[in-house]
Formats: C-alpha cells, structure tokens, sequence
C-alpha cells in the first residue's frame, strides 16, 4: 500500500486525488513525500533478522556444552542425587541455554532480533529431535519386522508336534512382569518438563546473550 505524506507537516494522505494538505492546507502538487507500507509477516521477519550460519555454529557451541554438561550433572548422577533421565535432561537444557547464549550474542543486532532468532533456534532444535527420532523408529521398526520374518517363517516350518511338557510350560507361562505406575507417572511429567524447559532455556540464552552483547 502507498501513503503519501505532506512535507509541511507530516500528515498522511491516503487519498490519492487530494492536492491540498487537509490539515495545513499546503499544496501538494509536485511536493509529496510517498512512502512503502514496510509492515512484513512473520517469516519475512525471520528471514531477515537470522542468520543460518550463526544457527549452524550454534549446534557446535551445543555440542562442546552437551560434553561439559555430561561431566557437570554426571557428577550429581554418581553422587545419586539425580536419576540418568533427570541426567540427560538437565544436561540437555544446559546445552541449549548455552548455544542460545551464543545466537543472541552474535546474531542479534538490537532487541528485535531475539524473538526471531529464538523462533527460528527452537525451530532448528526440533526439527534435529524429530530426525534423530524418525531415523531411530524408522531403524528400529525395520530391524524388528526383519527379525520377526526371519523368526517367524523359522517357526512356521517345523513340523514337530509340541510335547505336553513344552504345552504345559508354554501354557502356564508367567506374565510379563507390570510397570510400576509410580515410576511411569514419574517419567511422564519429566518428559512435560523437559518439554517445556527447552523454549525457556532457549529463550532465555538468546535474550541473555544480546542482553551481555549490549552492556558488556
């Protein structure tokens, strides 16, 4: 959209047709000021405010963290103050509080830049879980279904009758044993922390680093 702005006193004309200042009367023929509607959405403002190479380095900086992280919490882990889930959690989100660090130290210019920066990192942190994850269910799911149909044609083939001892043991087999509700409640709400934490660790590290950029 264009707007055409008098250059006497800076009133704004939306009317195209107008040759008079409708609030100082300045004439406004050869004399207008036309200015582009700069208001951009949401993606324009990420790509313009991020830096692809700055998150790329970012995942190096998470990387070194997620090795000092390891010695930091396995330390509490030996001493048996946390459990190994809490462990790879707590070291995870120190992590990426550190790279976030590293974005809004070197990627953000002034504060406007922090909300796209961490948009775009939280993004960036996802889109890595999701692949591990896809890439581990994709392998895992082929292995067990290549095991099942080796085991499974293994089975089908042989032609001897089950005794009445192998009948009887496969009959009163014992049941698996039963998950503790406890100690899965437990791991649910770690998971919903853990959830959570990594946006606020994010955010936080990008705020922090550009808020460290600024006054040190």
């Amino acid at each position: 959209m264009s707007v055409r702005k008098c250059p006497n006193c800076g009133n704004e004309i939306n009317d195209n047709d107008i040759e008079f200042c409708t609030e100082c009367g300045y004439s406004l023929s050869g004399n207008l000021i036309s200015k582009e509607n700069d208001s951009k959405g949401f993606f324009d403002d990420v790509i313009d405010k991020t830096s692809f190479s700055i998150v790329i380095f970012a995942f190096v900086v998470f990387g070194i963290f997620l090795f000092i992280g390891s010695f930091v919490w396995g330390s509490f882990m030996s001493l048996g103050s946390i459990d190994f889930v809490t462990y790879c959690i707590l070291t995870i989100i120190f992590a990426v509080f550190f790279a976030g660090m590293f974005i809004g130290y070197f990627g953000c210019k002034d504060k406007s830049y922090v909300i796209p920066n961490f948009w775009l990192f939280l993004a960036s942190i996802y889109a890595v879980v999701l692949t591990i994850f896809g890439l581990a269910y994709t392998f895992l799911g082929g292995f067990i279904s290549f095991l099942g149909s080796s085991f499974g044609s293994g089975a089908s083939t042989s032609s001897e009758p089950l005794t009445p001892t192998a009948a009887s043991s496969s009959a009163y087999s014992p049941a698996a044993p039963s998950i503790d509700s406890s100690i899965f409640l437990s791991l649910i709400l770690k998971i919903i922390m853990f959830i959570l934490a990594v946006p606020i660790a994010a955010y936080f590290g990008v705020y922090l680093g550009y808020f460290l950029k600024e006054n040190i």
